[in-house]
């Protein structure tokens, strides 16, 4: 590897010209990690890692903060670690921390990889790689140098894993093994960091198969998701073949990543791309293949057998109420948890409805109503549960259904009529408020969808005769 390389893209960077800011203060420092990193892979970078020689952190800290007109805060107490943040188009991050160790040398053999041990000397402009990081960049390679870089902080286990989904770095075998010894350790990691490695990993990764092979095989997986081992040795018969949950749900999960690839080969390039667009975005894409891990993590649960066949009555509902507890333990926001939780209770509304002999107004209406801002990505998601199902061939039930719902979607955004009736009208028809109110104006919502009434002489007309006694 060439190392003027990574002088020249740290130049280019978009992170350079806040560095050029603060080049000049007085202490000495080294930049180190994954800024390098990203420039070794020909990459941009919009962080930067500094470790002090000498000086306070702190006062440091409020210096650059000042100079790049950002502010700063306390990161890390026990490591005196502080976190400069600017935002413009970008967010951009500087971190700035003390020297762990005796000298350089000694702070990045803590470190997590060696890919992320490297330093540069920026007064000196020379590169500083005592373990090798730069030929294991070159290589391919996630190379930890002990185990005990992995038991001090045990989140480092995901990271190597995020890393690999990031390039499809192969792990190398004693650091893979030492990931799976002390597995259980992410126990006692923070949820919130453990969240962030989970949307690094599906929101940003572009290896999303063989992630999920290294998580499954590792039984890391296990540790994230700890009710998923029960699908380990439960099985489902789908037309005369017994396939074991488990691996249908990494299936679907895997699914879920190759649709995004090819999405323009699908039937849903049909359709506008700002409709499943939102749901390939950093912030909802993680949700999207959660649902996929969880949308039958309740089979084990609910598993009967019926003349020769697995049924497994309300194993949506009932994988929705663990979707909503591990969303609650893992400190998802309050409407992430709403989204997996509503994925995983609706996932099997489009395969039902889509068999249908007959789909009416009302029920494109009531499935709208119903569904609410994931009324898209189901279909995103059955399209992948349909393919991991054998045999899995042609989902036509779900193009079908997908057009039908569009088009009467469109219509409805166009025309957004006001409602027939208000509360108010239901109070001067003698009713008392209560929760009968809303069944009956959505019940006169879903009759005007099917163009039973039209008028609101009508909807008073059908509250009498239905409602009123």
């Amino acid at each position: 590897m060439k190392i003027s390389k990574i002088f020249e893209n740290f130049r280019k960077s978009s992170i350079f010209e806040l560095y050029k800011s603060f080049e000049n203060i007085e202490e000495k420092f080294y930049i180190v990690g994954g800024s390098l990193r990203n420039f070794a892979l020909n990459q941009d970078s919009y962080d930067l890692d500094i470790v002090l020689i000498d000086g306070e952190p702190e006062k440091i800290s409020k210096e650059i903060a000042k100079r790049i007109k950002g502010f700063y805060f306390l990161l890390d107490e026990e490591f005196k670690e502080y976190r400069i943040l600017l935002k413009r188009e970008k967010n951009y991050t500087i971190d700035v921390s003390p020297l762990r160790g005796e000298n350089i040398e000694e702070d990045l053999k803590k470190r997590d990889l060696t890919i992320n041990s490297i330093a540069l000397d920026p007064k000196k402009m020379e590169l500083i790689d005592f373990v090798g990081g730069l030929k294991d960049i070159e290589e391919g390679i996630l190379r930890t140098l002990s185990e005990e870089n992995l038991i001090e902080d045990p989140l480092r286990i995901l990271r190597v894993i995020r890393f690999h989904f990031f390039y499809g770095f192969k792990i190398e075998e004693k650091t893979y093994e030492w990931m799976k010894k002390n597995k259980e350790l992410l126990k006692n990691v923070a949820k919130e960091r453990i969240k962030y490695e989970i949307w690094e990993m599906f929101g940003k990764g572009k290896y999303i198969e063989s992630g999920i092979n290294i998580l499954r095989e590792s039984e890391i997986l296990f540790e994230i998701i700890p009710e998923i081992k029960y699908q380990e040795n439960s099985f489902q018969i789908y037309e005369g073949r017994s396939m074991n949950i488990l691996e249908h749900t990494l299936n679907v999960v895997k699914n879920i990543g190759k649709l995004e690839k090819n999405i323009k080969k699908t039937f849903f390039s049909n359709f506008k791309e700002e409709y499943y667009k939102e749901w390939f975005s950093y912030e909802k894409k993680p949700l999207l293949f959660l649902s996929g891990f969880f949308h039958d993590i309740a089979k084990p649960f609910t598993v009967k057998l019926e003349n020769g066949k697995t049924k497994f009555y309300g194993h949506d509902k009932e994988g929705a109420k663990i979707a909503s507890k591990w969303g609650y333990e893992m400190r998802l926001s309050k409407k992430e948890s709403k989204i997996l939780h509503d994925l995983v209770y609706n996932h099997m509304y489009p395969h039902l409805l889509g068999k249908e002999k007959e789909i009416t107004q009302r029920a494109l209406f009531r499935y709208l109503r119903k569904t609410g801002e994931i009324w898209f990505a189901l279909f995103l998601l059955d399209y992948a549960d349909f393919r991991a199902t054998p045999p899995g061939k042609n989902p036509k039930y779900l193009k079908d259904l997908l057009e039908k719902l569009v088009l009467f979607y469109e219509e409805q955004k166009k025309e957004r009529p006001k409602p027939l009736l208000t509360g108010y009208d239901l109070i001067d028809l003698g009713l008392t408020p209560g929760p009968i109110f809303k069944k009956i104006l959505q019940d006169v919502e879903e009759k005007r969808a099917e163009k039973i009434i039209n008028t609101k002489e009508e909807a008073i007309e059908y509250v009498k005769k239905n409602y009123l006694k």
